[in-house]
């Protein structure tokens, strides 16, 4: 089984409630694409809470569903792209997995990072569309036509050859920004379970290291890095504010961010969140 095998009819009920829309089938227009990335990125937040607890991250579809519907949680690129990709796919989309090199935050000259981060492809009757609800950091609410080397709705700029490696980057007040670059090749999915061991277990990972959650929250996009705790509006402007205490970090995970830890988990959620905010010597 793959991102691309299509739910069962319960499952896809049971995935379109998760995302708070109705059960009858939209119809795959590009307008009802829209819709349902919008609805992904408000109900489905970005979060890393797995690795920090060093548990096993199962992108396995079934197990994915398990996690991210049944159980009400978040989840990183490899989970919530791929549960997307299944949405899709069931809901009659021509999707295709592609895989990035996050570049987010990193200076130009950074060294080359390894292909860590899954984003897929939909090809409609009028053209080909880049789709990512599985991104840490600015998230774009539609589907961006896949144009290279103009700007794309939304504040987004495609840069790049469309038969070698193309750059995704977003405007933010102190210019364009990279995200990650990346090349139209179709992947096997069989190379993501490779991709997601080193991701989450990698002592160098930066899941292994921060805590990374983002959510969308009416017309802005809310993330956690560390105690930092960040509120992006679609103008661009930055309201910023930091946590120092694990059991605040914990409410603000809960009220912001509608993630419930388990109850068992909870103390060592807490003791990992805390060596997380101590001041690094």
């Amino acid at each position: 089984m793959t991102p691309l095998t299509p739910f069962s009819a319960a499952q896809l009920d049971a995935t379109l409630a998760r995302l708070g829309l109705p059960a009858a089938r939209p119809a795959p227009t590009l307008a009802n694409l829209d819709r349902l990335i919008d609805a992904a990125l408000h109900r489905l937040p970005f979060e890393n809470l797995d690795v920090l607890l060093e548990k096993t991250v199962d992108i396995d579809p079934q197990a994915v569903f398990a996690k991210l519907v049944e159980q009400r949680r978040g989840g990183y690129c490899f989970e919530l792209n791929s549960l997307f990709a299944r949405l899709l796919t069931s809901l009659g989309y021509r999707v295709t997995l592609l895989v990035g090199r996050v570049r987010w935050g990193l200076p130009a000259d950074a060294p080359q990072t390894p292909q860590t981060h899954l984003l897929l492809r939909i090809d409609l009757a009028d053209g080909a569309y880049l789709v990512d609800i599985g991104f840490g950091g600015p998230a774009s609410s539609r589907a961006l036509p896949l144009r290279v080397n103009e700007e794309l709705p939304g504040g987004w700029r495609l840069t790049g050859e469309p038969d070698g490696e193309l750059e995704m980057a977003a405007r933010s007040p102190s210019g364009w920004q990279t995200l990650y670059r990346f090349t139209l090749q179709a992947q096997q999915w069989v190379d993501y379970v490779m991709r997601n061991w080193y991701t989450s277990t990698y002592p160098q990972s930066v899941f292994r290291r921060f805590l990374r959650v983002a959510v969308s929250e009416g017309g802005a996009r809310l993330s956690l890095n560390n105690g930092q705790f960040t509120r992006r509006t679609v103008d661009g402007n930055v309201e910023q504010r930091s946590i120092e205490d694990a059991d605040e970090l914990l409410t603000v995970l809960r009220e912001r961010f509608r993630l419930w830890p388990a109850e068992r988990e909870l103390p060592a959620l807490r003791q990992r969140l805390a060596g997380l905010l101590a001041p690094r010597e």
